[in-house]
């Protein structure tokens, strides 16, 4: 959908976090992004509220266009001004664990004990 942000390379932070949540959990985590940051009507930081890196969901929202009400607008024609209905969140969900999928297939559906990146 959005063709640059599904060539963009994942950081290592974000692919970490993604195995340490598995698929199970990252979906439930999914459902929880969703709904807080464009399910509702008006978000305070409205155009800025998903970040693009840190975290595989906030790189599936951007390639998948639901990281803002405008994106969601533009891109699956839901109307801003409003909360999502449950389909509509459903749906975004299911974009972003697309998203996953793809990008890491190999991702266990639970979790996996990850160790941590040491900075230098």
């Amino acid at each position: 959908m959005r063709h640059s942000f599904w060539h963009r390379s994942i950081d290592p932070r974000a692919q970490n976090h993604a195995r340490r949540k598995g698929r199970h959990r990252l979906r439930m985590a999914a459902e929880a992004r969703i709904l807080s940051s464009v399910g509702k009507a008006k978000h305070p930081r409205e155009g800025r509220q998903t970040p693009f890196e840190g975290n595989i969901l906030y790189y599936a929202q951007h390639s998948v266009a639901a990281c803002c009400r405008k994106c969601i607008e533009y891109w699956h024609g839901i109307e801003p001004g409003r909360p999502l209905t449950q389909d509509e969140a459903n749906y975004l969900v299911e974009l972003v664990m697309l998203y996953v999928a793809d990008r890491m297939p190999d991702l266990a559906d639970g979790p996996t004990k990850v160790p941590p990146l040491r900075t230098k």
